[in-house]
């Protein structure tokens, strides 16, 4: 628990101070667009989340006898699925949540201010009022599809770590 409390004070902190200095300073489609990025991040990292947390051993045990690659990475990452779903659907994606709908505040302000005329209050609310209509959209749309393409989503993840993370000499 000490672990997560650090690692999402530590993600939050340094994704906040990078999203808040980009979208102060770039223009607002642009920083429309870093916010939908960081909703996409939080969206997919829930899915594999999910997969991994409803994604059964046997088909990976098969393929680890078969000596194919993504398998051993797979098997061992289903054995801490629970440290995996917590990771992804938790820490990264809460963490986008949180962080996206603070670079929306940042939006909303720079939307009144150009404005003139309207409250900064309806700019907020109707900006955050999206972001959180683009995630929980995002989020349920992905649950149904991490259930149903589990096996295949744990693959792929397997198959792209082994290239990045390698397995230690035995």
């Amino acid at each position: 628990m000490i672990k997560v409390f650090i690692l999402t004070l530590i993600l939050t902190a340094g994704i906040s101070v990078i999203t808040e200095t980009l979208t102060k300073s770039l223009s607002i489609p642009v920083a429309v667009f870093i916010i939908l990025v960081i909703i996409l991040i939080g969206i997919l990292t829930d899915i594999i989340g999910i997969a991994f947390a409803t994604c059964d051993h046997k088909p990976f045990i098969s393929m680890a006898s078969k000596k194919i690659k993504k398998a051993k990475k797979a098997l061992r990452l289903l054995q801490n699925a629970d440290i995996v779903s917590n990771i992804c659907g938790d820490v990264i994606g809460d963490v986008c949540g949180i962080v996206s709908g603070a670079a929306g505040v940042t939006v909303a302000v720079k939307l009144a201010v150009d404005a003139k005329s309207a409250a900064e209050i309806i700019y907020t609310i109707a900006v955050s009022s999206i972001i959180a209509a683009v995630t929980v959209a995002g989020k349920a749309a992905g649950k149904s599809f991490a259930i149903r393409n589990n096996k295949k989503i744990v693959g792929s993840v397997s198959y792209m770590l082994s290239f990045f993370l390698r397995e230690p000499k035995q």
